[in-house]
């Protein structure tokens, strides 16, 4: 028989991203006994930043811009700072590998984009931090919700212990929307939320992320950006990932330096280390011989993430995630809610969309929101 895992919680919250851990700190400052069920050993879900070379480098969600005006009071709520994405210098732009690459200059002033100092792995680590202690399980990953009788919810689940079982007042799912319809086998549900579910595009779900670190950032000391677009590939967007720490004041290069960048998953038959070898040949062509011996180099392949994408051949072909109005309701007499950041009525899949998610939820639930988040 299936465990159960706790005394009737008021709310279980399912997914440990960013909108399920905001959603489990607005319940707990409500007063409410939330258990949250993330089916990785992580919390963080597409946050995810990887100590590499003695710096933090984001593979996931990495940016946020002036309109997402969430993030900020989120970030001073919980003692983080924000760091101005690098741009000013000499981009690359590579149009073939058998072509010298061309140079141009990078305009000072583009729109600015901010990361999190530490990474974004650092905020989902700040508020799990935040939670009372016991309030998160990882490696539980949930099967079946249904509705039990008028008053309550059953959530049935695997972890490393076995099956499991859960009985909540109120459930609020944080799981990708496509994940949840190839995954998780949910009862009743009004004509047309399952096609909504099913329909709505994972936010990253296509992509590959690649953090590479060196013991300095060379391409700084030279005039250069780190800014690179490419057609040759295998990565097709670089981006300069150095943080402050590397930097003295006086804007000298002390430490180490790092660069990353996404593009489509490597093609079938092509060996994980062959890909990283591509990679470094791809830099070494952009940057020259000082690229060719990385510290570190890291590869997140977030096509290929069970619990984030569903299985094969039914994965999203990059479409950005756009509102869905059936998703922003509540179910079951209010009693079942969705809550990843795809669910968002603003910037659904971005960071400012997980907040707002959660936020919503609250709202929606009649639990105050705390303050600044």
């Amino acid at each position: 028989m299936p465990r159960s895992l706790a005394t009737s919680p008021d709310v279980v919250v399912i997914g440990g991203g960013i909108a399920g851990l905001l959603v489990a700190h607005h319940c707990t400052a409500n007063g409410d006994n939330v258990l949250v069920l993330e089916a990785s050993e992580r919390v963080g879900g597409r946050c995810l930043s990887l100590d590499a070379g003695g710096i933090r480098v984001d593979l996931g969600a990495a940016w946020h811009w002036m309109e997402h005006t969430r993030i900020p009071p989120l970030l001073d709520r919980f003692g983080l700072a924000r760091v101005r994405q690098h741009e000013p210098g000499v981009a690359v732009f590579e149009a073939e590998r058998s072509r010298p690459v061309e140079r141009f200059e990078w305009p000072t002033t583009p729109p600015p984009s901010w990361r999190i100092e530490g990474g974004t792995q650092a905020l989902a680590d700040a508020i799990a931090d935040a939670l009372p202690e016991g309030t998160i399980r990882c490696g539980m990953r949930v099967d079946r919700i249904r509705q039990e009788g008028s008053d309550g919810i059953r959530v049935e689940g695997t972890g490393s212990d076995g099956p499991f079982h859960v009985q909540a007042a109120r459930c609020a799912c944080a799981v990708p929307p496509r994940l949840v319809a190839h995954t998780i086998d949910i009862r009743p549900l009004p004509a047309g939320v399952d096609d909504a579910l099913r329909h709505t595009p994972t936010w990253m779900s296509h992509s590959l992320k690649v953090g590479v670190v060196y013991d300095r950032p060379f391409w700084r000391e030279d005039g250069w950006s780190g800014r690179v677009r490419s057609l040759a590939g295998p990565i097709h967007d670089w981006h300069d990932a150095t943080p402050p720490a590397s930097l003295g004041s006086d804007q000298r290069c002390r430490g180490a330096g790092g660069l990353f960048g996404f593009g489509p998953p490597p093609q079938e038959g092509v060996s994980m280390d062959d890909f990283r070898r591509r990679v470094v040949e791809q830099l070494v062509h952009c940057y020259g011989p000082a690229a060719r011996d990385p510290v570190a180099l890291r590869v997140q392949d977030w096509s290929r993430t069970t619990w984030t994408t569903p299985p094969a051949g039914s994965a999203c072909r990059g479409e950005e995630p756009k509102a869905v109005p059936a998703l922003s309701r509540n179910y079951w007499d209010g009693r079942l809610s969705f809550v990843a950041a795809e669910t968002a009525c603003e910037h659904p899949g971005f960071l400012d969309g997980a907040v707002e998610a959660a936020r919503r939820y609250a709202e929606q639930t009649s639990v105050p929101a705390t303050d600044a988040v």
